[in-house]
This record gives C-alpha cells, structure tokens and sequence, in this order.
C-alpha cells in the first residue's frame, strides 16, 4: 500500500496498458465481453478445446495465458484470460495480439495446427 501511494505512475501506468490492450483486441474484432476498466481481459474464443489449443499454440510462441474452459465457464463462452501488468510494454502487448490473431486464423485454417506445440507463428505475424 505504501508503495502505490509513494509512486501513484505504477497504477496510472497499469490502467493505461490494460486500455491499450483491449482496444487492440476489439479493433482486431475479437470478442472481450464485457470487460472494461481491469487488466484481466477475456477473449471469447467459443469453445473448450479451441480455448486450449490457442493457449498452447501462443505459450509456444512465448505468451502465457490461461485457458477458462468447461465447466468453469459454458462451452459457448470458453475463454483465454489475459492478465495484463503495467511492466508490459505496448510493442508486447501489441505483439500479442497479433500473435492471438495469427493462431485463431491459424486453426480456422487447419484444426490440427496446433497438433504441434512447438508450431512458429512469427512466420503469420505482421511486424
């Protein structure tokens, strides 16, 4: 507590990166819910597996995010839970998304693309 009052920049700093981050994923249409004003931001990705898959897909591509999966959430609603922190910076959360972006379109593409953990994506991800 005495932290965040002395260097009050840390949260100001949070809140604008969590801002930033969901802005990119509604720009790149991807459905957050309702989430507003907190760094931890859903993306709605529809069903369990797909859920697991993007998660293992992005941790392969250097991103940790975690699966919220039946029978946490419904089927319908499975989702990658995203913690953002004020450390990030905007390229990485930038780079994210676009990572996210290239596995979604990666498993429309093929389902079994994430068959293979160790699949690179920085070959689909626009600089």
């Amino acid at each position: 507590l005495r932290k965040l009052i002395a260097e009050p920049q840390r949260v100001a700093t949070l809140r604008k990166r969590a801002a930033f981050f969901l802005a990119r994923c509604r720009e790149e249409g991807l459905d957050t819910g309702a989430s507003a004003d907190t760094p931890v931001i859903p993306v709605i990705v529809g069903d369990s597996l797909r859920a697991t898959r993007l998660a293992a897909m992005l941790l392969a591509a250097g991103v940790n995010v975690q699966p919220m999966v039946a029978p946490a959430v419904a089927n319908r609603a499975a989702r990658l839970r995203f913690f953002v922190a004020g450390t990030h910076t905007v390229q990485e959360l930038s780079q994210t998304v676009r990572l996210l972006v290239a596995a979604m379109h990666q498993l429309d593409a093929d389902p079994s693309a994430s068959e293979s953990p160790t699949r690179d994506l920085s070959s689909t991800v626009p600089a």
